[in-house]
């Protein structure tokens, strides 16, 4: 499943940490937000180490896309060989 997952953290250190998390199982697509492909078992896993790297500071959302929004995200290869999420 797709996940879009945004998040605002003031502290420098947790806020990294999230990111390259993020990055290394998603696609960054602002500064702060990521979409990540998640298998459904592994969500709430997910959701675990997500609130273990934060301690529960700052805020975090995670929006899980239905099948009708992940049938009509659009994936373009710009460039970099990076995929980028655009839904509609």
């Amino acid at each position: 499943m797709t996940c879009i997952v945004a998040y605002d953290i003031e502290d420098n250190n947790v806020r990294g940490k999230l990111s390259r998390h993020l990055q290394k199982n998603g696609v960054r697509l602002q500064k702060s937000v990521f979409a990540v492909e998640i298998e459904r078992h592994a969500f709430r896993r997910f959701l675990s180490e997500m609130e273990t790297i934060t301690h529960k500071t700052g805020k975090v959302a995670v929006f899980s896309l239905c099948i009708g929004c992940q049938k009509n995200a659009i994936q373009l290869s710009l460039g970099s060989g990076e995929k980028h999420f655009y839904v509609f």
